[in-house]
C-alpha cells in the first residue's frame, strides 16, 4: 500500500467533524440573511455523517471504504492516492453500516434514524423539494441523538467543539443549549458536561 493512503482517514475525520459543526451552527441560528441555511443544514449533517464513518472504516485499511479500484493497467507502481480518487469508486451513505459493522464489529444504535435522514436529504438535493418537516430540527436531532454519541464512541471526541469553528458564540451563550431545551435533545451525558463548562455563568 502506497504509504499516502494511510493519511486518508484522519483527513476526512477531521473534514467530517467540521462539517457537522457546519451543520449544527446553521440549524441552531435563524435563517435570516441565510436563505436555504436549515435545509443546507440536513446536506452537510448528512455528508458529514457519511465522511466520519468512512474514516472510521479506513483507520481500519483505506481501501475498505471503496466499492471498485482502479485497475492495474492505470498505473506503473503502487496504487496512489490520485488513482484512487480518479478510477476508484467509494460506498454511499446507504450502505456504510453494515461495512462499519463488518470491519470493525461497531453496530449503529439508531440505525433506522440514521437510514431516514440519509432519505432527508436525498429528498432535499435531488428534489430541490422542502421536507415536510423542519429541516433544522431534524439536524439538531440527528446531529445530537445520532451521530455525537458515534463520534464520541469511535474518538471520545463531541461534535459540539466544531460547531464553536463557526461562532463560539453559540455554545458560551447558550444558543445551542436553548434548542436543546426546547425540542428535548437527549444529548450524551459528556457532551452535555462540555456544554455547561463552556457556557458562560
Amino acid at each position: 500500500m502506497n504509504p499516502e493512503t494511510k493519511q486518508v482517514s484522519q483527513h476526512m475525520k477531521e473534514f467530517g467533524l467540521h462539517i457537522l459543526g457546519r451543520a449544527i451552527y446553521d440549524a441552531t441560528f435563524s435563517e435570516m440573511t441565510r436563505p436555504f441555511a436549515h435545509m443546507l443544514s440536513v446536506v452537510h449533517a448528512a455528508h458529514g455523517a457519511e465522511i466520519l464513518i468512512k474514516a472510521r472504516i479506513a483507520e481500519e485499511h483505506p481501501l475498505l471504504i471503496f466499492k471498485s479500484y482502479p485497475k492495474s493497467n492505470t498505473t506503473k507502481d503502487v496504487l496512489s492516492i490520485k488513482e484512487l480518487f480518479k478510477y476508484g469508486r467509494t460506498l454511499i451513505y446507504s450502505e456504510l453500516p453494515e461495512v462499519l459493522w463488518a470491519t470493525t464489529g461497531y453496530r449503529i444504535k439508531e440505525l433506522d434514524r440514521y437510514q431516514k435522514f440519509g432519505d432527508l436529504r436525498n429528498i432535499i438535493v435531488h428534489f430541490s423539494a422542502a421536507p415536510d418537516c423542519e429541516p433544522s430540527t431534524e439536524t439538531l436531532k440527528f446531529a445530537l441523538e445520532v451521530l455525537d454519541y458515534i463520534v464520541q464512541d469511535f474518538w471520545g471526541e463531541s461534535l459540539i467543539y466544531y460547531s464553536q469553528e463557526w461562532d463560539d458564540a453559540i455554545i458560551s451563550d447558550g444558543y445551542l443549549q436553548e434548542q436543546i431545551d426546547r425540542l428535548n435533545i437527549q444529548v450524551h451525558p459528556d457532551t452535555q458536561k462540555q456544554i455547561e463548562v463552556l457556557t458562560l455563568p
